[in-house]
């Protein structure tokens, strides 16, 4: 304490001058309307500058947790498309069904969520791509855990998509145990968790089933993670289970997406569409 005490009396006159100059400069800015502008002006370019570089050092520190969780994405979504391969019939003596050796002929692009909305009965996330990189309404958008949701609207930089938690969004699925093919739809109560539909109840069911793609649409290939059972119910005078499926997906934390190009949907659609009206 004495050692401050003195370095005070030694630079008395100093620190005086300082003290009476900062009066100054506070009276100068608080009296005049020019200085005063001028001064804030300068401390806000300040402060953003100090704060631009803070998060470019943050963001810099970050990016090898980015790259890794990328790099884990991109390795989910490769093992992913190798598994999924093309039936095809071959025509000879034994009529039989065998696999091709090449996979199924879907593309990925990825995009990153700028907005989303988890508070509602309908909800949905921005994405930061749109037409000018080949988004269409209609595709199908899944993460490295499962699927998220269906592409509602698109411009021309970014495109809107309607996720799993919107209560008019239906999704082809199956229990992965038993191949029973069955409706996912969320009933606009809890996030983590959407109904899973039409299972009869002859079906053996459990908690912990692997829900998966059916594959019988054009959105989603088959077998992409959906959830699993958390919880399921049966009425005696109910035909159908009263199931409760926990998302693979946490939608309260997206980040990054991937939109599935697949090449034959407009075929498929617009095939299904003419067997529909000959059959009206």
């Amino acid at each position: 304490m004495y050692q401050l005490f003195k370095l005070i009396h030694t630079y008395r006159a100093f620190l005086t001058f300082l003290f009476i100059e900062f009066i100054c400069l506070w009276a100068l800015v608080r009296t005049s309307a020019y200085h005063s502008a001028s001064f804030f002006h300068t401390s806000n370019n300040v402060a953003a500058r100090v704060l631009n570089i803070r998060h470019g050092i943050v963001q810099y520190f970050n990016l090898p947790a980015v790259n890794t969780q990328l790099a884990e994405d991109n390795a989910r979504l490769r093992e992913t498309i190798g598994k999924q391969q093309l039936p095809v019939i071959v025509a000879s003596s034994t009529d039989s069904i065998q696999r091709t050796k090449s996979i199924l002929n879907y593309g990925f692009l990825s995009a990153k969520v700028i907005n989303n909305t988890t508070n509602q009965v309908h909800n949905y996330f921005t994405i930061n791509k749109g037409r000018t990189s080949g988004i269409e309404p209609g595709m199908g958008v899944i993460t490295a855990n499962g699927i998220a949701g269906k592409v509602k609207a698109v411009s021309l930089n970014f495109a809107t998509v309607s996720s799993l938690l919107h209560t008019g969004v239906f999704v082809s699925a199956s229990i992965n145990r038993n191949n029973t093919f069955c409706s996912l739809n969320w009933d606009g109560r809890d996030i983590r968790t959407s109904k899973l539909l039409y299972v009869p109840r002859h079906i053996p069911v459990q908690v912990g089933d692997t829900i998966l793609t059916s594959g019988y649409n054009a959105l989603y290939p088959e077998k992409l993670m959906i959830g699993v059972v958390e919880k399921f119910e049966l009425e005696d005078s109910s035909p159908f289970y009263d199931i409760d499926v926990l998302l693979a997906n946490d939608f309260s934390q997206l980040s990054y997406v991937y939109i599935v190009k697949n090449p034959t949907r407009a075929e498929q659609i617009k095939l299904e569409l003419q067997n529909t009206i000959k059959d009206e």
